[in-house]
């Protein structure tokens, strides 16, 4: 079965070098704005090029903003995905919390300065465990070079993001150091997707499996042989 491992907004497909290397049936591509994908120019939709990189159904996995497309994708084009492994994924709509809010404004504020290297180490610092900043910072510092100064992209709007329309096996995985927000998210999505499981990994944050590598690997194979 082929695997679909889509990043999260901090990082880009090198993310899951690990996770390529486990599963050959494996593809990472990077979303637009990130890696080696420029911002587009004028309207895109994120789910039809994702969806134009699978020829039959497949397992999705998305962290974070990749969760939150994964669930597009699932909404969208259910013939596509055959099991759905959220990984502390966004919302839209989410009431984010006071931290939250304050690192993106810390980002935005450094970015008006003209200063990448400020904005690259809040986000840096407020997403990725210590141990894994050094992995994580070239790959943030790469998407706001790539996104800062360019213009808006415009996506296509896609059907209402509505989790109890779900229709797949659905595992939700959140870091146990993760920020309070994607608790919150995880146990909602856990509520709402007919028949889903939510876990906790432990020692990790918001980037299990970079954090938390092996955990994560069992965590995964198990979900795909489930």
């Amino acid at each position: 079965m082929t695997v679909l491992l889509i990043h999260a907004g901090v990082c880009d497909s090198r993310q899951w070098a690990r996770q390529l290397a486990l599963l050959p049936e494996a593809i990472a591509p990077d979303l637009p704005g990130f890696g080696d994908a420029p911002e587009p120019e004028g309207e895109f939709s994120v789910v039809d090029d994702l969806a134009a990189l699978l020829d039959g159904p497949a397992a999705v996995v998305g962290n974070s903003l990749g969760g939150r497309v994964a669930l597009q994708l699932a909404l969208a084009r259910p013939d596509l995905v055959e099991r759905l492994l959220l990984v502390s994924p966004g919302l839209p709509g989410h009431d984010w919390s006071p931290e939250v809010r304050a690192c993106w404004e810390a980002e935005e504020a450094a970015v008006e300065r003209g200063d990448l290297d400020a904005a690259t180490e809040v986000c840096v610092e407020f997403w990725a465990l210590p141990h894994v900043r050094d992995a994580v910072r070239p790959m943030q510092r790469r998407a706001l070079e790539l996104q800062v100064g360019a213009p808006e992209p415009q996506e296509r709007p896609g059907p209402p993001l509505e989790p109890a329309a779900v229709r797949c096996p659905t595992l939700i995985a959140v870091g146990e150091d993760d920020a309070r927000d994607f608790h919150e998210i995880g146990a909602r999505l856990a509520r709402e997707i007919p028949g889903a499981r939510l876990v906790t990994i432990p020692g990790a944050g918001h980037l299990p499996n970079l954090e938390t590598p092996e955990a994560f690997d069992r965590l995964l194979l198990e979900f795909l042989q489930d």
